[in-house]
């Protein structure tokens, strides 16, 4: 396995995850759960609704970031040593239909070491963009990764 570190990380980078679909099943099931609002769960209702159709509540689509975001930090023999996030700033961008595909981007904006060893900050911009380049969801995200060695 290929550790990715804190060093490894360049200003400018930009990575790629893995594709996410949004399947109608799991969409719906979703938000009848957590974000019952009429144009979640209800076609018709939805029709009518401002968007025209079925779409996507934030829980769900945050939720296909995070699995697209495993296709960055953790695949192809390949893991980052990723401590955890702590800031982070969401942007719904445009609305996420059934049967979208998208895939997340993750650009390095800024690195810097941590006043505590082992471990240096990172700012990233994340996008979720549909297969037709659309982005449709954006997340700031401050997080740490550990460096290669304790100083």
């Amino acid at each position: 396995m290929n550790l990715v570190t804190f060093e490894d990380l360049i200003e400018g980078t930009v990575y790629e995850g893995s594709e996410v679909v949004a399947e109608r099943e799991a969409m719906v099931g979703y938000a009848k759960q957590y974000d019952p609002w009429p144009f979640h769960v209800d076609p018709e209702a939805a029709r009518s609704s401002p968007f025209g159709g079925l779409i996507a509540s934030a829980g769900y689509t945050f939720s296909l970031w995070c699995r697209s975001l495993h296709g960055v930090f953790r695949s192809d023999g390949r893991e980052w040593a990723f401590l955890g996030g702590y800031e982070l700033r969401i942007k719904l961008l445009q609305p996420v239909r059934p049967d979208d595909r998208m895939r997340v981007r993750v650009t390095i904006v800024s690195t810097r070491p941590s006043s505590r060893p082992g471990r240096g900050h990172v700012d990233s911009v994340h996008e979720l963009v549909r297969h037709d380049g659309v982005p449709v969801f954006r997340v700031d995200l401050g997080f740490l990764m550990a460096t290669r060695s304790t100083p």
